[in-house]
């Protein structure tokens, strides 16, 4: 009989880092985020864009003793840029969290989702008087 064969402990692979190009399509693959941009083009007949601008020229932000890109989705139109809102990308894994800067609190999307019903505001935005793009506060 031949002695079994010895298993090697198994330790969880180390997560892949993200670099912050990587964490802005993460965000723009986002449906809402997909949503949010073609609605801008639509309603500023093209003279607005969505577009993803970087809050932390200098780095990243420590959450939970993980590093996060803080990122924000904009109205990039010729006049103005507007936020719409503030995401923070975790660096390794495949986090996102919603920065809620009027709670001082971060939400996971599942949470940003229910609460802040994202997708509302467009069509909101659609049933309300010609004029900016840019969401209500």
């Amino acid at each position: 009989m031949a002695p079994a064969a010895s298993r090697a402990p198994v330790t969880p692979k180390p997560t892949a880092a993200r670099t912050k190009a990587q964490a802005i399509d993460a965000l723009m693959a986002l449906p809402e985020l997909k949503a949010w941009s073609a609605h801008i083009e639509k309603a500023s007949g093209g003279k607005a864009h969505g577009a993803v601008l970087d809050d932390e020229e200098e780095g990243t932000k420590l959450i939970g003793g993980k590093s996060y890109w803080s990122l924000s989705f904009i109205e990039n139109g010729d006049e103005a840029a507007h936020r719409w809102e503030t995401f923070l990308v975790a660096t390794s894994g495949d986090d996102i969290l919603v920065d809620d800067t009027n709670d001082d609190r971060q939400l996971t999307l599942t949470e940003w989702r229910t609460e802040k019903r994202p997708l509302e505001r467009i069509v909101k935005q659609a049933d309300s008087a010609p004029g900016g793009t840019a969401p209500p506060p």
